[in-house]
């Protein structure tokens, strides 16, 4: 299992190559030389708390994030949720073309728990429609 140091270290690499960006541009980003920011990537020192709320806000994360306190990167709580905007996030992750047969109102009103369920199922689908494929 890893460390909290490992976490935040690993955690800071995802997050630079998801946004594209090298080394250089996060330590620039934050006010740190390249070589110091290399050394918290890779678990070699740890940063203090203001470090860390730089490297936070700069990627747009929440702190315990980055600390392994959590595994969700953002604030998300039920007053942010949109169901819509998950299902809309669904439908493009499972390239699902036509969703006009659902109706909408019931899409309002299924909350977070509901709608993991659903992307069960859509990658269930996904995956047998894989299946099928690869069969033929």
């Amino acid at each position: 299992m890893e460390s909290q140091e490992e976490i935040f270290g690993d955690r800071l690499k995802l997050l630079r190559k998801k946004q594209g960006r090298n080394q250089e541009d996060v330590a620039s980003g934050v006010g740190i030389s390249r070589a110091r920011y290399s050394h918290y990537e890779n678990n070699h020192v740890e940063p203090d708390i203001e470090l860390i709320r730089k490297l936070a806000d700069y990627f747009n994360v929440k702190v315990d994030y980055l600390l392994g306190r959590t595994n969700n990167p953002h604030d998300e709580n039920e007053d942010d949720f949109d169901p819509i905007a998950e299902h809309n996030r669904l439908l493009e992750k499972y390239g699902i073309e036509d969703s006009g047969f659902f109706d909408i109102e019931k899409w309002k009103q299924m909350g977070p728990e509901e709608l993991k369920q659903l992307e069960s199922y859509f990658q269930f689908i996904y995956e047998q429609s894989q299946k099928k494929n690869n069969d033929e």
